[in-house]
């Protein structure tokens, strides 16, 4: 496997990131305020698995990007 994983160097991006921090509260609350919708998710594998086919199919695009953010940095 390639030393570059764009999914782990997202995720370590993520765990930086206010913005998405502060994302990922408002969809806390407002799975918290639609349970229902919430338990749908989980009771359907189908979309973790299309989010899943997302990501792989995208894997390129992402490590591109991710390259480019880390060149603004320096």
């Amino acid at each position: 496997m390639s030393a570059y994983r764009p999914v782990r160097r997202l995720n370590q991006y993520y765990q930086s990131n206010e913005g998405f921090k502060a994302w990922v509260k408002l969809n806390e609350k407002w799975f918290r305020e639609n349970p229902e919708v919430f338990r749908q998710l989980l009771q359907n594998p189908n979309m973790v698995n299309l989010f899943m086919d997302l990501m792989v199919m995208n894997a390129a695009k992402i490590q591109k990007r991710l390259g480019k953010m880390k060149r603004k940095r320096r």
